[in-house]
C-alpha cells in the first residue's frame, strides 16, 4: 500500500546535510593549510614575498601527514 504522506519526488531531509559537511570540511581544510602556511612564514623568518609557495608547501605537508596517519 502506498503511504499518501510520502511523497516519492520530495528530497530525503538528510540531502542537504552532505553538502554542509562538505563545506565545512573545506573550511576546516582551510584553516588547517593557512596554519602551515604561517607555521611556514615564521621559519623563515617571516620574510614576505614567498605566501604563494609557502601554501603550496602547507598543502603538500598536510596530504603527506594523512597518507602517513
Amino acid at each position: 500500500m502506498i503511504d499518501p504522506k510520502i511523497n516519492s519526488r520530495s528530497k530525503p531531509a538528510h540531502s542537504e546535510q552532505p553538502e554542509s559537511l562538505i563545506n565545512a570540511a573545506i573550511a576546516l581544510a582551510d584553516s588547517a593549510v593557512q596554519t602551515r602556511a604561517y607555521e611556514l612564514y615564521e621559519l623563515r623568518g617571516r620574510t614576505d614575498g614567498n605566501a604563494q609557495q609557502d601554501w603550496y608547501q602547507a598543502e603538500t605537508d598536510l596530504r603527506t601527514s594523512r597518507k602517513q596517519a
